[in-house]
């Protein structure tokens, strides 16, 4: 018994209708295993790492950055805002990214949806930087 993964976001189409053994997904309510059998429900992304284990054992990790997820039928299907996974993460990138985003949280001029808007590419370039080195 297996669960059906398709993970998608507006770049691209990254998994469609792969059979896994268990995903792992950061929701709205913290961190979310899903395995055969689980109730159907509906939930929103929260940024972070999310994990999945084909059926046969080949784990793959990656970043993921705010959406929604399905879970119905032993189907899951993600949309996400965008994701990488672990091995297309630039690190050095990522620590300018914090770097930039750093310098910016220190300006006492930020509006509140700046400085959320900075808290969060922040937030990103760290767990980039966590699962790419």
């Amino acid at each position: 018994m297996s669960l059906k993964l398709t993970i998608l976001s507006p770049e691209r189409n990254l998994l469609e209708s792969l059979p896994v053994d268990e995903i792992t997904l950061v929701g709205s309510e913290g961190q979310i295993e899903i395995l055969p059998g689980h109730a159907a429900m509906i939930g929103t992304l929260e940024t972070g790492v999310f994990s999945y284990r084909a059926a046969g054992g080949r784990e793959a990790k990656g970043m993921i950055s705010s959406g929604f997820f399905e879970v119905r039928d032993d189907v899951v299907v993600v949309m996400a805002e965008t994701l990488e996974l672990q091995g297309e993460i630039d690190v050095e990138r990522a620590k300018r990214a914090q770097k930039a985003a750093e310098e910016a949280l220190g300006d006492a001029d930020l509006d509140e949806q700046r400085f959320r808007k900075y808290q969060l590419k922040l937030q990103r370039a760290l767990i980039r930087q966590q699962l790419g080195g």
